[in-house]
């Protein structure tokens, strides 16, 4: 599974970077891209790219929660025309609605989750196992710097949650995100009143939002058409835990027919068997090593219908069972 993330993206980054002092030149020597690829619309940057950089900074500037400052620092444009048409949204329900249907245009390295409960709402986001904590710590960081702008009032998460470990200074966290923050969770998110996902955002703009809307479904019918990769893997991920996707499902889903969905995978050596079960491989390793979810659950989100399912799937790609693993890569065990 190819990974990508938008260009728009890793130029904010980089961009960052240049702000605090570092050499523009060096960091576009060190992705080996030049400042004309990350303006280029619809260009799309391997996440290993996106890592180096900032793995690169954090070492630069002796950063540790780079990933955290970049959050605080830039603004909804880091996920382009996603970005804007959030800005313009009516509410946080109807910002989640499109973060969920133009995903695609920003990439597919991670899966969002969203789901109310007792008058708490959870946010909660799943990167690629090959994604590192800056990038966790800037994607939850920018959601609520864009929440308090977009409210107007002073309203604070309940929890800030980290799968990951503590690399900084506890006491930062807090200051910003005004509510306790939790490292070393089961997952990696938000927790909010759910009350607050009604209220009105200030930068509602309904008719520049119908020309962001249409411009997006343009980009995403391109995509479609052409089978791409982010497309492809992001619609699976979002139908696995309802049901494993086949390939009618697929090309009902881009508008093409099962025939030429098949041609075009074989063009490229592989097909949507393969593809299903490699985006499963890919997100068990995440789950396992992003989150510390129970087995039960990571069955369940990526589509078996049973845990020892899962297992027997996981050993046969890892010659490990999925505890093993975790434990293998220092993850604490949560196998129930």
């Amino acid at each position: 599974m190819r990974l990508q993330v938008a260009a728009f993206h890793v130029r904010t980054n980089l961009s960052y970077l240049v702000h605090e002092g570092l050499s523009a030149d060096i960091l576009y020597q060190k992705i080996g891209l030049t400042r004309e690829q990350l303006d280029e619309p619809g260009f799309m940057v391997d996440v290993s790219l996106s890592e180096t950089l900032l793995e690169f900074g954090s070492k630069q500037l002796d950063a540790p929660d780079l990933g955290f400052r970049i959050g605080k620092w830039g603004d909804s444009g880091r996920w382009g025309v996603l970005g804007h048409m959030v800005d313009c949204a009516q509410s946080i329900e109807q910002a989640l609605l499109l973060q969920r249907r133009y995903q695609s245009l920003v990439g597919n390295s991670s899966k969002s989750e969203f789901t109310v409960h007792d008058k708490k709402a959870y946010l909660k986001w799943v990167p690629h196992h090959s994604c590192s904590r800056h990038l966790s710590e800037e994607v939850v960081t920018s959601w609520v710097a864009f929440a308090k702008k977009a409210i107007g009032l002073k309203l604070n998460p309940l929890e800030i949650h980290f799968s990951h470990s503590l690399v900084a200074n506890l006491a930062d966290y807090e200051a910003f995100f005004e509510c306790p923050v939790y490292f070393d969770s089961e997952f990696t998110g938000i927790v909010f009143p759910a009350d607050i996902l009604h209220l009105p955002l200030v930068g509602y703009n309904p008719d520049l939002l119908n020309v962001l809307t249409s411009y997006g479904d343009i980009i995403v019918r391109k995509k479609q058409k052409s089978a791409a990769n982010e497309i492809i893997t992001q619609y699976i991920m979002n139908t696995l835990s309802e049901k494993v996707p086949t390939l009618n499902d697929a090309a009902e889903f881009l508008g093409v027919s099962s025939r030429s969905l098949q041609r075009k995978f074989k063009e490229q050596g592989t097909n949507f068997k393969t593809i299903v079960d490699d985006v499963r491989k890919d997100y068990a390793y995440s789950y396992l090593l992003q989150t510390n979810y129970k087995m039960s659950y990571i069955a369940q989100v990526l589509g078996f219908s049973e845990q020892s399912v899962f297992q027997r799937a996981f050993k046969r790609w890892t010659g490990m069972t999925p505890g093993e693993y975790r434990e293998s890569n220092g993850k604490q065990l949560n196998n129930d």
